[in-house]
């Protein structure tokens, strides 16, 4: 059997210069955007709602448009639909959410106007950097893979007009090979967090999660990014008002109060891209393409999928004229001969695909996800975050993908397993098989998560045992929220003051079993809840919550097991118990459309 699933996207979108775009100042950022624009020698338009606001970034269709809003009012429903708009209308949408603090908006609006003509001020022209491939990938002028993060960060504190990065971030941090870039690592760090701000454990006086790993090298603060303009190819390394981290407690946000970030471009959530993509993103801006272009082209090729990629900062801004590479590059970089013209200015846009090849496993879904649980427990040992006796589940679990009948007795063994893996590693189980699977586009659902943001559908397909998908629904806010069996319901969610309660969409045929666990902060495991009966007919599972207080945000996962198929929910919670910035009614059921 063979699954191709294939989503390609051909952009053309002029990369040359262009008539300067319509200013937007938002509701109480009128009086200050329309300063900004006559200082940019830009035309302005205020807005007062929502919707007006909108409708002026449809109306700039096929131009610039930079959009000036106070902090607060540029939450995660409002950058998304102006995003999706801008999309919709190829509008090279750029935004810049002014904080509170009047002096702090000065400063980032002071910065934005001198970035504006300012020229080249570093001694590299592009850096790209990606995290899932060993070796560079082809194409980019200095290109490093993780096996020369080495060379790459040395490059970045030297300074470059542009970088690319590519890897793993959660807004605070970001893996960089044997690097972390992280907030908290220099004296650019915000002060502790405090009650009723959104924040990591770390960042309220709590553990590094990264504390266990001993194969890091090194951690650098926002000191170390020296760089004009930044895309990061990463999940939620940007996060609007709203948003699981508060402003200050994001790393890109600190960057532009900074002095080497001019403007940047990240996704507002979770995401998946292929390496190509960072080479196609490292080109467009080696040609002159401006930052607004750059999210519009990615937003793209998310077809019919949310847009989640924003340039914050003015979208006009490009690698100024002259900017060039004046050092010698580094081992795993690739410099055209001179004289020689660079390769085309607008790539193909590079494909999002799942391709699985033919395969001697099982065709009945429900055997070859015993596989696929199987091969989640081996993954596990080999990590370490098992011990070899487990592999002994993975054996019987293998078995069990040519028997039919029920094993009540595997599906609690399998229960305990995850129970343990949540305790130990967190909710993201599916992770385990990163890899050796392949992921579907994006599908809207018309669900809401219990934050109230939408949930998206997606397959996660092993490309050599195809019938054993999974499906992964992610919020767009909290990222990875259910991880199902294909054509499984997501259960609604209820959240008290001690308790959380799934209700199931429909009755357990044959009853099953349950656990939970906390998301462990670095090298603290969570206890995790014993195995618990769940009885045939059975409607909702009800699990006691974490009473220890601790600060940040953490996240809590039920893992149920029934008739041989596993699932994983999971929500956010901070010391209110809350998944929303403000307390909300104790036992206010699930958001729904």
């Amino acid at each position: 059997m063979t699954v191709i699933v294939n989503l390609t996207v051909t952009v053309s979108i002029s990369t040359g210069p262009t008539a300067s775009g319509l200013v937007l100042g938002h509701a109480g950022a009128a009086g200050a955007a329309r300063a900004h624009a006559a200082a940019l020698g830009r035309p302005f338009r205020p807005t007062a709602s929502r919707q007006e606001l909108v409708e002026a970034v449809a109306a700039a269709a096929g131009t610039p448009a930079f959009v000036l809003a106070p902090e607060a009012e540029l939450d995660l429903g409002l950058t998304g639909e102006l995003a999706e708009t801008g999309r919709a209308h190829a509008v090279r949408l750029g935004v810049l959410p002014l904080p509170p603090d009047p002096a702090a908006a000065a400063r980032l609006l002071d910065r934005s106007a001198r970035a504006a003509g300012a020229g080249p001020r570093h001694p590299h022209r592009t850096l790209h950097y990606c995290d899932f491939r060993r070796e560079p990938v082809p194409g980019p002028r200095h290109s490093y893979g993780s096996d020369s993060s080495d060379e790459f960060i040395a490059r970045l504190v030297e300074g470059a007009e542009a970088v690319v990065l590519h890897g793993h971030g959660n807004g605070a941090d970001f893996r960089v090979g044997r690097h972390v870039l992280c907030l908290q690592a220099d004296l650019l760090r915000p002060a502790p967090g405090h009650p009723g701000e959104q924040y990591l454990p770390c960042q309220g006086g709590g553990p590094c999660r990264l504390e266990h790993k001993t194969g890091f090298r090194a951690f650098h603060g926002a000191g170390a990014v020296r760089s004009r303009l930044l895309v990061l190819l990463s999940c939620s390394a940007w996060q609007p008002s709203g948003g699981l981290l508060g402003p200050r407690f994001q790393l890109a946000r600190r960057l532009l109060d900074g002095p080497h970030l001019a403007g940047f471009v990240a996704s507002t959530r979770i995401n998946h891209g292929t390496p190509q993509l960072g080479a196609a993103v490292e080109r467009l801006l080696d040609t002159g393409a401006p930052l607004g272009e750059v999210a519009l082209r990615i937003n793209l090729l998310a077809g019919e999928g949310l847009a989640s990629y924003v340039c914050v900062g003015d979208p006009e801004l490009r690698i100024p004229a002259g900017a060039a590479t004046t050092k010698a590059p580094a081992a795993g970089t690739r410099t055209a001969a001179r004289g020689t013209a660079r390769p085309a200015p607008v790539p193909a846009a590079p494909s999002v695909a799942v391709a699985v090849a033919d395969t001697p496993g099982p065709d009945d879904p429900r055997a070859a996800r015993r596989l696929v649980q199987s091969r989640i427990v081996r993954r596990a040992v080999a990590a370490g975050d098992r011990p070899a006796a487990d592999l002994a589940l993975a054996d019987r679990l293998a078995d069990a993908a040519l028997q039919s009948a029920p094993d009540g007795e595997l599906d609690h063994l399998l229960c305990k397993f995850l129970g343990a893996t949540l305790a130990r590693r967190g909710p993201d189980v599916h992770d385990y098989l990163s890899g050796s699977v392949g992921y579907s586009p994006e599908e809207p659902t018309g669900l809401r998560h219990h934050c109230g943001h939408r949930l998206l559908r997606l397959r996660i397909v092993p490309r050599d045992l195809p019938a054993g998908a999974l499906a992964l629904y992610v919020c767009e806010r909290c990222g990875s929220a259910h991880t199902l069996p294909p054509g499984g319901e997501p259960p609604r969610a209820v959240l008290g003051p001690d308790t959380l309660t799934l209700h199931l969409p429909r009755p357990l045929t044959a009853g099953g079993r349950y656990t939970a666990a906390r998301q462990p902060i670095g090298g603290h495991p969570e206890p995790a809840l014993p195995v618990a009966e769940l009885a045939a007919g059975a409607r909702e599972v009800t699990v006691p919550l974490p009473r220890d207080g601790a600060p940040g945000l953490r996240r809590i996962a039920v893992a149920l097991v029934a008739d041989g198929e596993f699932s994983v929910h999971q929500l956010p919670l901070t010391e209110d118990r809350s998944t929303r910035t403000a307390p909300r009614k104790a036992g206010r059921p699930c958001w729904t459309p």
